[in-house]
């Protein structure tokens, strides 16, 4: 019989993977070769941790999980916003609709009808006119790149190069803020529910830095001179702007999802260790002494002071009273009577019955093991 999970594989495999061309060709092929087979092993590992979860129950989302929780909600949430256009560096080619190969003042002419123009505009407007190839390295490394590089060297073949060495820094700083927050959301003030995906958190914020700067350094600034329109230039700077942000808020969506998940017992419920239990069960029989003790001060107390325990005696006589007179009410009589009408006595006999056989067998056991040591 055919069941969801597999219409869902077959789905994945042969309808949504073949679409992915956006992806390198390589890892295309790959998905597509090795996708099938390894959809169902991903499927199965997830059941069996879902399975070896069930057998610990669901509790509520600890109070240190619950502040990572929001950490990363709102970090998320930063994330988005600041992935939209209205917060990115200005692109005066997209602003003003002009190609790439539109003079310099005639860009910062159409600027001017929008804007007024600042000493930044006018040094741009230089940049632009002494150097085409700075519109290539515009698009790719930003505005804030190609005017405050001072020490990259314009006719020098390897000067892309240099743009490249000096974004690096600032792209580094945007994924460290982001490594941080991970950080934190894994760190011991969470306690063990986070600090047990501390390694899979830095690995992830690792790889995004890795493979923005990989495909930054790599990226040929050159593809961008066939561009004929304005649909044809590849803002990279722009584009990996937004692509960054929305990757760091899946990062930090996808731990807080396996947060609460992990930390509630729904999934990879990790069971206490032998040594955590004896500590807890130690813990709990003290605190149960340490509360006998003080009931057995305030019985104590009690009995040996005159007032307090005629008002006790007087207490335990007006409440024999009282349940007396109760007893006796005809209305409160019936009631009793349903509530025994409706118990199954059969059934409550079997269970005291177990019980009893339990606490028997718990004594010959005891017995059994006394004989032993004594022999």
């Amino acid at each position: 019989m055919i069941s969801l999970q597999s219409i869902a594989l077959l789905v994945i495999s042969y309808v949504v993977i073949p679409r992915l061309t956006f992806l390198p060709p390589a890892l295309h092929s790959v998905l597509i070769i090795f996708g099938p087979f390894l959809l169902p092993k991903v499927f199965q590992l997830f059941d069996t941790s879902r399975a070896a979860s069930r057998s610990l129950p669901v509790q509520p989302t600890p109070a240190k999980v619950q502040r990572a929780l929001n950490l990363l909600f709102l970090s998320a949430v930063v994330c988005i916003v600041l992935s939209l256009p209205q917060f990115g560096p200005e692109n005066i080619f997209a602003k003003t609709g002009s190609r790439l190969q539109i003079e310099a003042n005639t860009l910062f002419s159409r600027l001017r009808t929008q804007r007024e123009l600042g000493d930044a505009d006018e040094l741009l407007r230089e940049k632009f006119s002494s150097l085409p190839t700075n519109k290539l390295r515009y698009v790719v490394y930003g505005p804030d790149t190609l005017l405050n590089c001072i020490w990259c060297a314009k006719a020098d073949e390897g000067s892309d190069r240099n743009y490249f060495y000096y974004n690096l820094p600032k792209l580094a700083t945007t994924h460290l803020a982001h490594l941080i927050v991970l950080g934190l959301c894994t760190s011991s003030l969470i306690g063990s529910e986070g600090s047990r995906f501390r390694t899979h958190a830095t690995i992830a914020g690792l790889v995004l830095f890795a493979s923005e700067a990989w495909y930054l350094g790599s990226y040929d600034i050159n593809q961008n001179k066939q561009a004929k329109t304005l649909q044809d230039i590849d803002f990279v700077h722009w584009r990996l702007r937004m692509f960054r942000y929305i990757s760091f808020a899946l990062v930090d969506a996808t731990l807080g999802v396996v947060l609460w998940l992990t930390s509630t017992n729904r999934w990879l419920a990790k069971p206490l260790s032998m040594a955590q239990r004896l500590e807890s069960t130690a813990k709990d029989a003290e605190e149960t002494v340490n509360k006998l003790r003080a009931l057995g001060l305030i019985s104590n107390s009690v009995n040996r002071d005159q007032t307090l325990r005629v008002v006790r005696e007087e207490y335990w006589r007006t409440e024999g009273q009282v349940m007396a007179e109760t007893i006796q009410d005809e209305e409160v009589v019936g009631h009793i009577n349903n509530a025994l009408g409706r118990l199954d006595m059969k059934g409550l006999e079997e269970r005291v019955g177990s019980v009893a056989d339990g606490i028997v067998s718990a004594i010959d056991g005891l017995r059994a093991s006394q004989v032993l040591t004594s022999e």
